[in-house]
């Protein structure tokens, strides 16, 4: 049969086999196809195909037969064929996480933060040069892999950063980029925001906010507001603004939450990457990930840290997120996270905190894998997470008050 023009197309980040895999199960239009009366005519549907993206993962598509063998109306197989494709590709993403054992590029990137990154940072003076050139030299490197590609500079906004502009009215995502709150930028987190942006479909705001030593507590989160509100301006309201943060980006996503609560706005939904939610001892105690964790030296973090907090205590809430559990008012929270991250332990205290008072959070924890794995691109266990924090925001931005 001749396909139809205009096929169904979702886009993954799975491996395409795994896709076509779970096309050809019937077991999973049954499950998935919920009122619509369309599985047991799967097979007179066509072929499912797949193809690689330029920029990360894949395409799904599926057209309809130029005649159905089905007396349903041809626009009720697309519905039903539209709801299959996104249900499929979602779950093709989030089995990477729960069927695999860390894949070679993990253990590839696991392997050059312990043998590169972690020495460095353990034997380099924590001063105000050494980290002028440790910025330096990633924005350089950042910018040299593309980063910026598909990007523009956010002129007219009240924070310096980049902008990646969605579709026509088009909802937001407001990035708020990791680095121990002394290093990281816009250019080191652009590629994370665009794989976001497209799986997501929002226009995406990723601000330069203020670092310390420079300028500590609370300057960041100052610019943190600044700039969420100048996205829910563009974008038509907080409601249709998501917010994302990895590791002190993470703790800056829940501090801002905090004072748009105190200001009676409330954004759709958090997604969070490896959130640092408790500075009072970063890797102190017993804490498993602190051990684990190619990355962060203990006296890195606690140097960080320091030069964050100034003179403000590091158990205020506004620094140290667990201190304040979320509750049944916070829109919903999704988060990823390492196995062997040095913030594993205290985040699932917090969201067990959380949860405990009525919030609504998804964990997600990926066995093996280091602080902020998502944020480097080229593992399957990151394009995964990415995934499945784009499905949490799309859903969220699609609810109702993000409910």
């Amino acid at each position: 049969m001749t396909a139809r023009a205009a096929p169904v197309r979702a886009r993954f980040s799975a491996d395409p086999a795994d896709v076509l895999a779970l096309a050809a199960d019937p077991a999973r239009w049954r499950e998935w196809a919920g009122p619509l009366p369309i599985w047991h005519v799967h097979r007179h549907l066509g072929r499912a195909t797949v193809r690689a993206l330029a920029d990360g993962g894949g395409e799904l598509e599926w057209s309809l037969p130029a005649r159905p063998a089905s007396a349903l109306p041809r626009t009720v197989l697309r519905a039903g064929l539209s709801l299959f494709a996104r249900r499929l590709v979602t779950e093709a993403d989030r089995r990477i996480a729960v069927t695999r054992r860390p894949s070679l590029p993990s253990h590839f990137q696991r392997a050059g933060l312990q043998l590169v990154v972690r020495p460095v940072l353990t034997i380099a003076p924590f001063d105000e040069k050494w980290i002028r050139v440790l910025r330096a030299v990633a924005t350089t490197a950042s910018r040299a892999t593309g980063s910026r590609r598909g990007t523009r500079p956010a002129h007219g906004a009240p924070v310096p950063g980049l902008w990646i502009d969605g579709e026509a009215d088009a909802p937001g995502l407001l990035v708020l980029h990791g680095g121990g709150y002394v290093a990281g930028s816009s250019d080191t987190h652009a590629t994370m925001a665009k794989a976001l942006a497209r799986l997501a479909g929002t226009t995406t705001y990723v601000p330069d906010y203020r670092l310390a030593p420079e300028h500590r507590y609370p300057a960041a989160l100052d610019d943190a507001e600044a700039a969420f509100s100048h996205l829910a301006e563009y974008v038509g309201g907080a409601e249709r603004v998501v917010i994302a943060g990895d590791s002190a980006g993470g703790g800056l996503a829940l501090g801002l939450l905090d004072r748009l609560r105190r200001r009676g706005e409330r954004p759709a939904a958090l997604a969070l990457i490896s959130p640092w939610v408790d500075l009072t001892e970063p890797l102190g105690g017993e804490r498993s990930g602190g051990a684990l964790d190619p990355l962060m030296p203990p006296s890195i973090a606690a140097d960080c840290r320091d030069a964050y907090a100034g003179d403000t205590p590091v158990d205020d809430p506004g620094i140290s997120p667990a201190r304040r559990p979320l509750d049944a008012a916070a829109p919903p929270v999704a988060i990823v996270c390492g196995g062997d991250d040095f913030v594993v332990d205290d985040v699932r205290a917090f969201v067990d905190a959380s949860t405990a008072r009525g919030a609504t959070v998804d964990l997600r924890v990926w066995p093996g894998m280091v602080h902020c794995f998502p944020v480097v691109a080229g593992t399957p266990e990151g394009a995964s997470a990415l995934a499945v924090l784009a499905e949490h925001i799309a859903a969220a931005l699609r609810s109702p008050r993000g409910e």
